[in-house]
């Protein structure tokens, strides 16, 4: 009798092992295939966020203004898609001048109040030369669409002197930048 009793005590525990063994894999599987979709849908998105990066911000015009501390310029959204107002905080906007004999490259913070030393705000957004309509942004620039095919306004100033040659460098925030 002690032997029956052992060999299905083997066969249960055989049993149980098995049916653990066979959770184990169908929760892994589960788990594989989550992973898998979420990989498949996070690679959608960077597929279509690679689409907005194509495209440019052209640099159209800038002047200097009297006192050589600051300039003001005209940049055109080429197809870089569109950036939302509220995204111009990420936008990075570099300066590279001469002042003396020295070229300085220096990274100004987007600043609509002008309470920094150095810094850029936005002045207008325009569509061939007129107001926009698509998505436009109000004086304050506190919503709005820098659409496609518009021009944005800037003004950007530092501490220093500006003197030519001068160099305006824009980097949207999905990695469009300025030619």
């Amino acid at each position: 009798m002690k032997g029956g009793v052992s060999s299905l005590g083997v066969i249960a525990t055989s049993a149980i092992f098995a049916i653990m063994v066979l959770i184990s894999l169908s929760s892994l599987t589960g788990i594989i295939l989550l992973n898998y979709d979420l990989l498949k849908d996070s690679l959608k998105l960077i597929s279509e966020e690679a689409k907005h990066v194509k495209g440019d911000l052209k640099i159209l015009s800038m002047v200097i203004l009297p006192g050589n501390r600051s300039l003001e310029a005209l940049i055109l959204n080429d197809g870089a898609g569109k950036i939302r107002v509220a995204d111009f905080e990420k936008i990075d906007l570099i300066l590279v001048y001469r002042e003396g004999e020295a070229v300085r490259a220096e990274w100004l913070p987007y600043d609509p109040d002008e309470s920094l030393g150095t810094g850029w705000k936005p002045l207008n957004i325009t569509y061939g030369g007129c107001e926009e309509l698509i998505n436009p942004a109000p004086p304050d620039f506190s919503s709005g669409i820098w659409d496609s095919g518009e021009v944005l306004a800037i003004r950007a100033w530092t501490e220093s002197a500006i003197e030519e040659p001068v160099k305006l460098i824009m980097v949207s925030p999905r990695g469009v930048e300025s030619c």
